[in-house]
Formats: structure tokens, C-alpha cells, sequence
């Protein structure tokens, strides 16, 4: 008989789940595990803040498809998790939360003289798939397969799994407690029936004037390819949703800039719609006067999560199924199908509509002069040194609809931003994240300074890492993207300066390479010593707050509809 601690249980359990990183901080409770990690090939990071820890698993995940997991000590350690938690939940990012409870006898329910305790299961509930606490040694490898089955059941997210200390203390006969591999206990995701490909095809196969937007899910599902292949067939556009963008590079020759007047006439053109991993939120305005009318064209919408389809446009077909395997399955049937004729001159004509659109947008950047820097402009510097192999982990409000329009294009997995849930501060943490699952590329972090100020800390975990990421903190010491509808409706800002930082000088601090730029010509050498830095790099650039107030006004006005709803153009018909 070989006997086990409870931590060494729930490692090889976990190891077993394909887990490599552990995000948390230790406890006496949770010592156990800590212990056995490294001998079952789980590397421990500490963090600076536990939220920080799952945006960590959350760049780790968007980059690679690797799940982590997550620790929280019992009480304030595991309520930091709490918002990390609830941005995964709605981003669709699997992540194993543990949780560290004290002993039995002062928990479930936990009295007032217990302290840093709380009911951690009922707090967890709404955040996560699923939860349950682990009451038993023997029941350790029994409810992580529990836990990793929810996780996977269709659309992935969040699983929760308590630990009470005694629990991992105790020990038994590894043998009455066996580990077995995934394969063995859980299936793959739902697939789309034959007929179903059959009518997609039908449809696609028939349609004038088609269309094909993709969205993140297609990252996560690894669909890319068989997307493409789709829209090589059928020679059509291609758009990519807010979240989407590094699903599809805009170099593509099939690719249109949706968030423009061009993407508006092909949306309203097209006869047939296929969205791909997309729930199609309030994000991409998914409204008449940008879409068309929902009687003149027939959707199909594929997506895991059943209660993401038809949601805010009415379908003809949705599908609910594995993307990669449903556009294997289209593209494979098109292949062998009479395809009404098109010339590409569809095509051809909203691509040069577009270039137009975007031409006219970029000419006030382009022409403008200072002083100081324009943040376009950096984000520009930015990415011609870095280029289109980097991972890009992008935070910030108006930063991140500069770095969506200005930020080259990128592989699959690669351009990872706030704009699902739109929680600030996942830029740095995600950096981090991404460069432990691929330590061979360049990573990014181009942030706002308001966003930069949530988790700055983790720079310093960063450091400690051995971590060579680059974080450029575009900063003119503002709130910007809350002043402008301050300033319309009160000619006034309320609490939108925050004052000036040198977060080069924070950075230093933290055992980081930091440099400070004021002007543009400045930028590429610090970004070139940044990138030849053997750790992890902070470069401030000053930029100037007016050019960062000045977001096209197309872009501001179509960024606002997403809360205001859509606005009806003056003389419009009601």
C-alpha cells in the first residue's frame, strides 16, 4: 500500500487535466498542494493580486487553449478572485478555481468567531459553471472529473472546487482513489448533423451576394483554416467581430473593415449571413441601420452555446456545434457543390469603398503634427517593431479602439483586448499569461494609464518570473473616453483626471527595464531596447491628451450607440 497526501492527490489530478500553471498565493491550508506541485510538473506563480492571477489563465488560455488554474485563500484571498472570475465566466475561458477553506468545525456555516470566514460556495455560485467543496481524501480525482466535465459542457468557463484544509492533510491508499485520463470519463462537444451541413450549404451554395463574420469562438475552437476555406469558396467578404480581429488578418484579400461604411453596405447587401462564433452582442451594433432588415437576408449562426443564437438577429438556421467541425463540415460539401456564379465585383467594390472610408478617417491622424504624441501614432511605431507575429494583449478605453485600428495584423490567437466583457486591468496580467504558454514570441501589452493602474504590481511578479514581456503605457493622466459625454451634455468633466504617473520609474521600482519617451522619434529605440531586454520592460510614452480626446468621430459615435442603442439619423422614417 502506497499512501498519498490529499495534496499530492489533487496535483497528479490536476497534472492528469493537463494543468502546467498555478496562479495564487500560499496559505497554511493549502500548503499540501503546494507542496507537490513541482514534483508533478506544475509550476506555482505567485501574484501580487488574486484577480491578477486569473487574467494570467486568461492570457495563458486565448494564447495556447492550455487551462490553468486559480487560488484563493479562505476569505479576502478568495474574494480577490472574484472579478477575474466573473470577467472568465462571460469570456468563455475554462479556469479551474480552488479555494482553501479552514477546518470543519468552524465552517459550513461559518459562525461570526471564524475569522476570514465566509460561504464561499454560495459567493462563487453565480460566477462559475459549476462548484461543490471536496469533503473526503478519496473523492479528490472524483470531483475534479466532475469539475473539468462542466467545464467543457459547451460553451467552457469557470469551475469552482473547495478545499478544506483537513482534507488535503489527510492521506490514504493512492489505489482507492484512482486518476483517470480525460478520454476515459468525458466526450467531445456537440457536432452538426449532416442534414444541418446539408442546409447551411444549400444556402451558402445559393446565395448572390454572401457574407461570413467570425468571431473569438473561432480562435478558441481553432476553426481559422476551415472559415477561410469557406470564404476562398465562395469568394465573399469576410468581417471579423470586436472581439474577433485576430480570427481573420485584415491582409486577407477577402477581408472588410465591418466597423465602417463599407462593412455597413455589405451587411445590407448580403443575402446570406454566416456568423461563426459570435453571439453577435450590442458590441458589433447589431442593428437595421448597420445590418439591413432582417426579411431580406437569411442568417446562419453556428456557435457552441445554444442561448447565444438568434439573440439580436432572427436566423434561418443556427447550429449548435463545435465551429472547427461545422465549417470542416460546410467548406467539404461547398467543395462539392454547383456554387451560384460570382465575379468578386461585390468584393472588389466594398474593399474600395473601405479603403476610401478608412482613408478619410486616418487623413486628420495622419496630418496631425503635435505637439506631443499622438497615440495612433505610437500604436503605429509600436506595431512596425513588434510586427505580425507578436502576441498583443491590448487594455485601455480609447487605447484599445486606436490599438484595434492601428495595430497590424495578427496570427490566430494572437490580439487579445477588453472588448467581450470590457473589464480594465487584464492587459498586463494577460502579457504575462500569454508569454508563460509561448515563451519563443514577442508579447505586447499596450495599455491605457488608467487600465495600467489595476494590476502595475504584476510587473514585478513579471520580474520575478524571469519574464521578458513589454508593456507601453500610453499616459497623458486621464479618464479620456468618459470625457466625451461629460463635456457634450455639461461643457464640464467630473473625475476624469487622474494626474500624471511615471510608470517608467513605478517599473524600475519593481525590477523592470523602464524608459520614459516624450516625443515620437524617441519610441522605436526604446521599444528596440525594450524588445533586446533579457526581462520584462515598461515604456511610458507621454502622449497628448487633445489627440487622444480626437477618436474619429464615426468611431465614437458608433462606440456610443453600443450603450446608447442605435441613434436614428434626423429626417430618418420613424
Amino acid at each position: 500500500m502506497t499512501e498519498v497526501s490529499g495534496g499530492e492527490l489533487l496535483a497528479r489530478a490536476m497534472a492528469n487535466e493537463g494543468i502546467e500553471f498555478l496562479f495564487g498565493l500560499p496559505s497554511p491550508e493549502i500548503d499540501p498542494l503546494l507542496s507537490r506541485l513541482e514534483p508533478n510538473g506544475i509550476r506555482l506563480v505567485p501574484v501580487r493580486h488574486e484577480a491578477a492571477g486569473v487574467h494570467m489563465a486568461l492570457g495563458l488560455y486565448k494564447t495556447t487553449g492550455r487551462v490553468a488554474a486559480v487560488l484563493g485563500n479562505p476569505g479576502p484571498g478568495s474574494a480577490n478572485l472574484l472579478p477575474g472570475v466573473i470577467n472568465a465566466h462571460h469570456e468563455g475561458v475554462p479556469v479551474l478555481v480552488l479555494t482553501s477553506q479552514h477546518r470543519l468545525g468552524i465552517v459550513y456555516p461559518s459562525p461570526p468567531s471564524t475569522f476570514q470566514g465566509q460561504d464561499q460556495l454560495e459567493v462563487f455560485r453565480p460566477t462559475v459553471k459549476w462548484g461543490a467543496p471536496v469533503f473526503e481524501w478519496s473523492r479528490i480525482p472524483e470531483v475534479l472529473r466532475l469539475a473539468f466535465r462542466e467545464m467543457w459542457n459547451g460553451r467552457p468557463g469557470p469551475v469552482h472546487v473547495e478545499l478544506p484544509a483537513p482534507v488535503l492533510y489527510a492521506s490514504g491508499d493512492e489505489a482507492a482513489a484512482p486518476i483517470i485520463p480525460p478520454a476515459s470519463y468525458r466526450g467531445t462537444g456537440p457536432q452538426a448533423s449532416a442534414a444541418q451541413l446539408d442546409d447551411a450549404t444549400e444556402l451558402l451554395a445559393g446565395a448572390r451576394r454572401p457574407l461570413v463574420i467570425s468571431g473569438s469562438g473561432v480562435d478558441r475552437a481553432d476553426a481559422n483554416d476551415a472559415l477561410l476555406a469557406i470564404v476562398d469558396l465562395l469568394r465573399c467578404p469576410v468581417m471579423t467581430t470586436m472581439a474577433g480581429r485576430s480570427t481573420v488578418r485584415s491582409s486577407h484579400p477577402n477581408y472588410l473593415f465591418g466597423f465602417s461604411s463599407a462593412g455597413d453596405e455589405a451587411r445590407s447587401e448580403a443575402d446570406v449571413v454566416l456568423i461563426a462564433g459570435s453571439r453577435v452582442g450590442n458590441l458589433d451594433l447589431p442593428y437595421e441601420k448597420y445590418w439591413g432588415l432582417p426579411s431580406s437576408q437569411r442568417v446562419i449562426q453556428i456557435d457552441i452555446d445554444p442561448r447565444n443564437l438568434g439573440v439580436t438577429r432572427p436566423l434561418t438556421l443556427g447550429i449548435v456545434a463545435d465551429a472547427r467541425g461545422a465549417l470542416e463540415g460546410i467548406a467539404a460539401r461547398l467543395r462539392t457543390t454547383s456554387l451560384l456564379a460570382c465575379d468578386g465585383s461585390d468584393l472588389a467594390r466594398y474593399r474600395a469603398h473601405g479603403e476610401l472610408a478608412l482613408e478619410n478617417q486616418a487623413a486628420p491622424i495622419l496630418a496631425w503634427t503635435g505637439p506631443g504624441i499622438h497615440p495612433a501614432h505610437a500604436v503605429g511605431v509600436i506595431g512596425s517593431v513588434f510586427g505580425t507575429e507578436a502576441v498583443y494583449t491590448v487594455d485601455g478605453g480609447n487605447t484599445s479602439l486606436w490599438a484595434y485600428a492601428a495595430l497590424p495584423p495578427t496570427r490566430p490567437r494572437s490580439f487579445h483586448s477588453i472588448l467581450e466583457f470590457g473589464m480594465l486591468g487584464t492587459g498586463i496580467p494577460s502579457a504575462i499569461g500569454a508569454k508563460l504558454g509561448a515563451p519563443e514570441r514577442d508579447v505586447v501589452c499596450v495599455t491605457g494609464d488608467g487600465a495600467a493602474g489595476f494590476h502595475i504590481m504584476e510587473m514585478q511578479s513579471a520580474a520575478r518570473e524571469g519574464l521578458a514581456i513589454t508593456t507601453i503605457v500610453l499616459a497623458e493622466g486621464s479618464w479620456t473616453m468618459e470625457e466625451h459625454n461629460e463635456l457634450a451634455l455639461y461643457g464640464r468633466t467630473y473625475g476624469t483626471a487622474h494626474g500624471k504617473v511615471r510608470w517608467d520609474e513605478v517599473a524600475r521600482g519593481l525590477g523592470c527595464h523602464g524608459e520614459y519617451v516624450e516625443r515620437i522619434e524617441e519610441l522605436e529605440p526604446a521599444l528596440r531596447r525594450a524588445q533586446s531586454h533579457h526581462g520584462p520592460s515598461l515604456i511610458c510614452v507621454h502622449t497628448d491628451h487633445e489627440a487622444n480626446l480626437a477618436v474619429p468621430a464615426e468611431m465614437i459615435a458608433r462606440f456610443f450607440e453600443v450603450y446608447s442603442g442605435p441613434v436614428v439619423e434626423e429626417g430618418a422614417a420613424d
